[in-house]
């Protein structure tokens, strides 16, 4: 299958912020719906890679599956490995996959989670954010806080959007905003640009009470239940 970090990299130079949310979206639609029934359960537990990788270019709006697999970087099927809560198997020289349940909150265990980033490939790495999580850069005093929805990109697309956020933010209010309230906005969203390089090692830290957000891979984080 490859190094896993290169297909990573290859994912994310191709899939946007947006894309990237849409598929994924789009991939827990269509288990929602083979799985939950008006009247529940339906007792399916597992669906076929190949089927639902064809429903979800469709869906998508990609030509063929050529076209589907460029933009991932990958097959469907390799793509799904660095998902996290994706857990798949082989029957019969077959690939299926189920999405593993959020626990009810009864069941949560807060984590912090610790990646040191040390080079480009690291930002690569795939992290869901889970709805209660929030994240924490200690070397720029940031924080990327918790706004309810469940965030799930790369590294380097989080950091993305939270500057396209901040940039947007100072524009959109710049007639009322005190000058030096605004210079150092723009400072941060520069000092994130340089994160983004990662011209020197620097700390990503997820704070979540449910425990429920993963970093994949998940080589080098430390793991810390709270």
């Amino acid at each position: 299958m490859g190094n896993p970090v290169n297909v990573l990299e290859r994912t994310k130079i191709d899939l946007s912020h947006q894309e990237m949310e849409r598929l994924v979206t789009e991939l827990e639609n269509i288990w929602q719906a083979f799985t939950v029934g008006p009247d529940g359960p339906t007792g399916v537990e597992w669906l076929p890679v190949t089927g639902i990788a064809e429903a979800l270019r469709e869906d998508l709006g990609y030509e063929d599956v050529a076209e589907f697999e460029d933009a991932l970087g990958s097959t469907f099927n390799e793509f799904l490995d660095k998902l996290p809560r994706i857990v798949k198997k082989e029957t019969d020289g077959r690939f299926y996959f189920q999405i593993l349940p959020e626990p009810p909150r009864e069941e949560w265990k807060a984590t912090r989670q610790t990646l040191t980033i040390q080079n480009r490939s690291d930002m690569w790495r795939v992290c869901l954010k889970s709805q209660h999580a929030r994240v924490e850069i200690p070397e720029l005093e940031f924080e990327i806080s918790a706004d309810g929805k469940k965030h799930i990109d790369s590294i380097y697309n989080h950091i993305a959007q939270a500057i396209f956020n901040l940039g947007n933010y100072v524009s959109s209010t710049r007639a009322t905003m005190p000058p030096e309230t605004a210079a150092r906005i723009m400072e941060t969203v520069e000092q994130l640009n340089v994160l983004l390089d990662v011209e020197t090692p620097w700390t990503w830290i997820v704070h979540d009470p449910s425990g429920t957000s993963v970093l994949k891979p998940s080589e080098g984080v430390l793991v810390e239940e709270l």
